[in-house]
């Protein structure tokens, strides 16, 4: 039977790697040769890690957008419905794979998700959007699935009947040690192409469990029975808006709440954020009524009937009954550049926020409320970590810091149109983001005239701004790659993800590999990688090698590691006492050996891979 056992790293390791700087730790890749049809590189479809959670093991769960086109993930193929679809996967600390799981459908690209949330008792929670481009008259495209034995029915010859097929908004509750749907609960009731459409928000779970999602529907009966929307809610862009609760078990908690929240929102596609201040019974929303390259300031949108003028913003409301406590917005005093707010994270001791984003800035003033004006001697595309105090009547900035300068001299910034998150590790603010020779604080990017973004990971001080370092990532030239994503594990390490174009870890210094994007991929494809200065505290294993019936010999070993199995051996990857790859390849009969000659004497984990098992065994190298 099997088991989850745990091989704890000797604490001389961890103490030594304490002591040390980060360094990247691994690398993997992953994505399709197809990509979304336009030009450049599309928040909303192309290939890129959306989200990263950590659960209490130190295994990670990602979200990507993922298309068709040979899809891969760390070199193993990935299921896919048709054109684009979203993969959630997971991987233990030292990056190995623990399963995948493909959400989405054929005939189109609606597939969207945002953000990851997970209980502490093996659920991870997701909201899902995605339209259905079946039909029962044709066999072209496949039907939304979401679990194995959970599909969305074939679209009726008449897509103007009410049915279950053309419903598009989900949550979804997957089970964190096999990637198994647990449940799927329909914000809609039965909806026709007339009224299909509807927005939501990321999920929220507060301090009980409860999960919170903002929901924006049509016209027509909705949420197991028991709104029912009016029939001049009937335009895609004018949505009526509600507070559902949910427990994990998928009942709706209470009774929806109306909000007086009008127009439509940028949720979907990852362009406006919530938070939930429980201690204060604040909720806040911060990001942007418009989407990168649209020509104006966006969606219409307004609370409590007073319509929010400028393209981002930042919206505090009371939990409870919702009235607005004060807002702040970018205002630019011409349209020379959209502003956009990407990150918001509360402090997990005051009732300080912190925001990421960017604003655009030429010789326009661009200012943040009526007490802030950005200044900055740099022109283009400008990203900035904030800090704000915030009580019930109002917000103060505490601080703000950008890039002071490029390392060439030049003044014009500039960067893809993509997700720029933070998070906050201890004393710290981490942001996410990519960069072309920008300088932060004492620490510059130096890269060639007319080179592209490549990855860059900024940490400041959460008290004052003040940057205490810069990692970064090289890609090969003219190239734009980006940090996208974000997380802290249990040991201060630093997950992360984004999108890469051809080449990562192109330096000779920077501890990993190279990563390439797929063979013969003209766009993005995603990536995920781990900065760390600690080894795996724990290691989740899938069997003993008793259970399995695998034997590793001689243990100490010198020079070639003997592995005898009862079942064929497919796979093997041995990884440093820090996580790191070091050796790894296919196997192929019953009786293997591995050269471990040329490694350094110390601590390794050897990872085989069975027809019908996986095994790690710790191995003493001499």
């Amino acid at each position: 039977m099997k088991k989850n056992i745990y091989l704890v790293t000797a604490m001389l390791f961890s103490l030594l790697y304490q002591s040390q700087t980060y360094t990247y730790q691994w690398a993997k890749t992953g994505g399709a040769t197809n990509g979304d049809p336009t030009v450049g590189f599309t928040q909303s479809n192309d290939e890129h890690i959306l989200d990263i959670a950590i659960d209490n093991q130190n295994n990670s769960y990602y979200i990507t957008s993922i298309f068709d086109g040979t899809p891969l993930l760390d070199g193993q193929p990935v299921t896919n419905y048709g054109s684009k679809d979203i993969v959630l996967f997971s991987t233990d600390c030292m990056g190995n794979v623990r399963w995948k799981r493909t959400i989405g459908g054929g005939g189109n690209m609606s597939e969207n998700t945002q953000k990851i949330v997970l209980d502490n008792n093996g659920g991870l929670y997701l909201t899902f959007g995605v339209g259905n481009g079946s039909s029962v008259s044709s066999s072209q495209y496949l039907p939304p699935r979401f679990g194995d034995n959970n599909v969305l029915p074939l679209v009726s010859n008449n897509f103007m009947d009410p049915q279950e097929a053309l419903r598009s908004g989900f949550l979804l509750k997957y089970n964190t040690a096999d990637g198994n749907l647990v449940w799927r609960k329909d914000f809609q009731g039965d909806v026709s192409a007339l009224n299909t459409f509807m927005d939501f928000s990321p999920p929220i779970m507060d301090s009980q469990n409860n999960i919170h999602i903002i929901c924006g529907f049509q016209y027509g009966t909705h949420l197991n029975g028991m709104i029912t929307v009016p029939s001049s809610y009937n335009s895609s862009q004018n949505f009526q808006y509600y507070l559902v609760k949910y427990d994990t078990n998928g009942n709706i908690v209470g009774t929806p709440s109306l909000l007086p929240l009008a127009g439509t929102t940028n949720f979907k596609v990852g362009y406006l954020n919530w938070l939930f201040d429980e201690v204060n019974s604040r909720y806040y929303l911060a990001g942007s009524r418009n989407l990168e390259g649209s020509g104006s300031n966006g969606n219409a949108l307004s609370y409590n009937n007073v319509p929010i003028n400028n393209s981002a913003f930042l919206l505090a409301f009371n939990s409870t009954n919702f009235n607005e406590l004060w807002r702040r917005e970018f205002v630019t005093s011409a349209s020379q550049g959209f502003n956009f707010i990407y990150g918001l994270k509360k402090d997990p001791t005051t009732s300080d926020i912190y925001l990421s984003g960017k604003i655009g800035k030429s010789t326009n003033t661009v200012s943040f409320g009526s007490d802030y004006n950005f200044t900055s001697p740099l022109i283009g595309s400008i990203s900035f970590v904030m800090k704000l105090a915030t009580t019930n009547t109002s917000s103060n900035i505490i601080w703000s810091t950008s890039p002071t300068s490029l390392s060439d001299g030049s003044t014009q910034v500039g960067m893809q149109n993509v997700r720029m998150p933070i998070v906050i590790k201890g004393n710290e603010i981490i942001f996410a983001k990519g960069s072309i020779r920008e300088v932060w604080g004492a620490y510059s990017m130096v890269r060639p005239l007319n080179d592209s973004t490549d990855p860059l990971l900024v940490l400041l001080n959460k008290d004052t701004g003040v940057v205490n370092g810069t990692y970064e990532v090289q890609g090969d030239y003219g190239q734009h790659d980006h940090f996208t994503a974000v997380a802290v594990d249990n040991d201060n390490n630093i997950m992360l993800g984004g999108f890469i174009h051809s080449q990562l870890f192109t330096a000779t210094n920077d501890n990993v590999a190279t990563i390439s994007n797929a063979s013969g991929s003209t766009k993005s494809d995603f990536f995920f990688a781990k900065l760390a200065n600690v080894a795996c505290s724990t290691m989740s294993v899938e069997e003993t090698s008793a259970e399995a019936s695998l034997q590793f010999y001689p243990n100490p070993v010198q020079d070639f590691l003997t592995i005898k199995s009862k079942n064929k051996l497919e796979s093997y990857e041995v990884y440093s006492s820090v996580g790191q790859t070091v050796l790894r390849g296919n196997l192929g009969n019953t009786n293997a050996q591995i050269n471990m000659s040329a490694l350094t004497a110390g601590v390794y984990y050897v990872k085989v891979k069975t027809e019908k098992a996986v095994v790690t065994e710790k191995v003493i190298k001499k």
